[in-house]
């Protein structure tokens, strides 16, 4: 049954590459939006995987993830995946990310926290950033573009992702409590997503928000 529930999720991210290869060759949609397509519905799938997979599973489908996108970065078989001009290794190190996060077997509520951190609110940041980034507020770090408004956006889904985490999860008696979390972890989130360059934030990012959640 274990194995079944995995293949499952194997599956499923499969046909999220098939369909995000389809977007980016017939639609022709632009190259970080079809990746970031990629990013943010996958990740959104993985991140519900505490809650149905073992997570010795997990950790095998990201190493599994990993060692495929080493491949796809010389095959370039599915282009959706790194199609983007600026130097980053994040879809190599978003499957490190998932694979450290599993390593130490949080609860479900948290684990989804984590992941969504990277996948959603840096995901929806960086639409955000290259859709409106050059109108309202570009700068860069280590030769890195950023955008005003795609931080803005990271810390809004980074807050909104806490709030239903600590209303659902049942270790989180007083929901009410937690609001200064709300209002402050992300605020050091997105730092870490503006420092973290190259594609590490994808490592960085869940490692800090599960790191910060346990200790509550």
């Amino acid at each position: 049954m274990l194995m079944f529930e995995a293949l499952i999720a194997a599956a499923g991210i499969a046909l999220i590459l098939v369909v995000s290869e389809i977007l980016w060759s017939k639609v022709k949609i632009q190259d970080e939006l079809a990746r970031k397509f990629v990013h943010i519905s996958s990740g959104v799938f993985i991140a519900s995987f505490g809650f149905w997979v073992d997570y010795k599973w997990v950790m095998l489908l990201s190493v599994g993830f990993i060692v495929a996108n080493i491949i796809n970065r010389y095959t370039n078989y599915f282009h959706a995946i790194h199609a983007v001009k600026r130097k980053s290794w994040g879809d190599v190190l978003f499957g490190v990310g998932v694979l450290i996060v599993a390593w130490f077997e949080p609860s479900a509520w948290l684990f989804a926290a984590a992941i969504l951190q990277v996948s959603l609110a840096d995901g929806l940041a960086a639409v955000a950033g290259v859709t409106y980034g050059k109108k309202h507020g570009r700068y860069y770090l280590f030769g890195q573009p950023k955008s005003i408004i795609g931080s803005c956006v990271f810390v809004i889904v980074s807050g909104f992702i806490l709030s239903i985490v600590f209303l659902f999860d049942s270790y989180f008696v007083d929901p009410v409590a937690m609001l200064p979390v709300v209002f402050l972890l992300p605020l050091l989130l997105v730092c870490v997503e503006n420092l973290a360059v190259y594609g590490t934030d994808n490592v960085f990012l869940p490692v800090t928000c599960l790191y910060f959640l346990s200790l509550l």
